[in-house]
């Protein structure tokens, strides 16, 4: 597993492949991300009605575990000439989410102190 994820693992990931509109050159930006998470787990169940606690329990037990790779593109370097710039691509959903998030805890901290 973890030779494919250096396979995977490229600056072609964060820097796409450059396209030339008119005199300039635009290089496409991305954010990558990498999460795992594994977990494990054990035990006994315990001893039946029936029984006179004399024999063992029965045991059981598991595990697992996953990852996940994102890509989200986050701006776009312009060249021109001898400049470049980075030109920065806005989430709006996270921006506008964020803002509510914000607002909603404000309200909710705004009606407990003013019940005091």
């Amino acid at each position: 597993m973890l030779e494919r994820i250096r396979a995977t693992a490229r600056v072609e990931l964060v820097y796409g492949k450059g396209r030339k509109v008119g005199d300039k050159t635009l290089i496409p930006i991305a954010a990558v991300a990498y999460t795992f998470g594994a977990g494990a787990g054990g035990g006994t169940t315990p001893a039946s009605n029936g029984s006179d606690g004399g024999g063992e329990a029965p045991m059981g037990g598991g595990g697992g575990g996953g990852g996940a790779v994102r890509v989200q593109p986050v701006g776009v370097l312009e060249v021109d000439g001898d400049e470049t710039r980075r030109v920065p691509i806005l989430d709006w959903t996270r921006i506008i989410t964020t803002g509510l998030t914000a607002f909603g805890i404000w309200m909710v901290f705004r009606t407990i102190f003013r019940r005091r």
